[in-house]
């Protein structure tokens, strides 16, 4: 394995799993995680091994400029968003590091949630802006949750809200699992039933480029209502951003939360073509895709990621492995 090279993007990677790498052999080399895609091509010319931990986008003909690549690794479960693979058969072996972060993601989006209904960022801009609320808001215990998409996250999102709260839930997901049947929560039949249905949205449903761009639309934001809240800690294109301003200038919705943003980094909200950031932090809260970034998720990530790259070195079939779905 000597004189193999790994380039890791971003700036998470524990030194606990460099290590592991280069005590299999390997050599490390860390680039910044907000290049373009020229520009992480130039950094893996010669390159053995890239575990993309950053948020640079690859395109499946990125990798045919790249002939001594082998093996590459998203940091993450949405890998189709980021790391875009062949059709065809490809000399590099893809690899991911699936529901690592499901725990993390979901404390987040109950987090987001939690920040909505109790307005709590509104309230601390307020203060800092020298207003002083005492107006009451709802409690979690007394709204309605509905998740797009339980799998993973959205179950581990259920748990905790009906547990700590007593929260409601109500969910819909994409495939009839007949195993929910047996949880404490109540199914609906469409994604417009549930926006209908519930008090808060969250969206946990992964998002799948050219696929379900803007699934969320004008219909299902009314249907949510003036009371309603949206939380997105999937994709920022799973949501209209048309119809999402509109919601927002309008009060069709009470307030978003999207972890992402459908450009990155943000720019300066006078600048921004969909006129949203404008929102932020009375209406809409904009995070940058911290949902995963816990300790525990990321320790966790880049452990998968180490069995993964170390397995290609050994001429094995990786433990996780990345398929392109049609």
């Amino acid at each position: 394995m000597s004189g193999r090279r790994v380039v890791v993007s971003g700036a998470t990677f524990p030194r606990s799993a460099r290590h592991a790498l280069e005590a299999g052999g390997l050599t490390v080399e860390t680039i910044p995680g907000d290049l373009e895609e020229a520009g992480v091509i130039e950094a893996l010319r010669g390159a053995w091994g890239y575990v993309l931990g950053g948020s640079e986008r690859m395109s499946a003909k990125a990798w045919e400029q790249l002939p001594g690549l082998e093996v590459a690794c998203f940091m993450g479960t949405g890998f189709k968003t980021f790391m875009e693979i062949p059709d065809g058969p490809s000399p590099v072996r893809f690899t991911y590091t699936p529901h690592a972060n499901a725990f993390a993601v979901a404390e987040f989006a109950l987090a987001q949630t939690l920040d909505l209904v109790r307005s709590i960022t509104r309230t601390v801009d307020g203060v800092a802006a020298g207003r002083w609320s005492e107006r009451a808001t709802p409690s979690l215990g007394s709204v309605r949750l509905g998740i797009a998409g339980l799998g993973h996250i959205g179950r581990e999102l259920a748990r905790m809200a009906h547990a700590a709260f007593g929260t409601e839930i109500v969910y819909w997901n994409r495939s009839r699992r007949p195993e929910f049947d047996a949880l404490p929560y109540r199914a609906v039949g469409s994604l417009d039933e549930l926006f209908a249905a519930a008090d808060v949205v969250s969206l946990n449903f992964a998002y799948e480029p050219g696929g379900n761009d803007a699934v969320v639309g004008a219909e299902q934001l009314r249907a949510l209502g003036p009371d309603g809240f949206l939380v997105n800690v999937s994709r920022a294109e799973l949501l209209d951003p048309v119809a999402l301003r509109t919601a927002l200038a309008e009060r069709w919705i009470a307030g978003a939360a999207i972890d992402g943003y459908y450009i990155e980094p943000t720019p300066d909200p006078a600048d921004d073509p969909h006129g949203l950031l404008a929102f932020v932090p009375e209406r809409l809260l904009v995070t940058p895709h911290s949902a995963y970034l816990s300790t525990h998720a990321i320790g966790r990530m880049a452990d998968m990621a180490v069995a993964n790259l170390l397995a290609v070195a050994r001429g094995e079939v990786p433990p996780n492995e990345a398929v392109a779905i049609p």
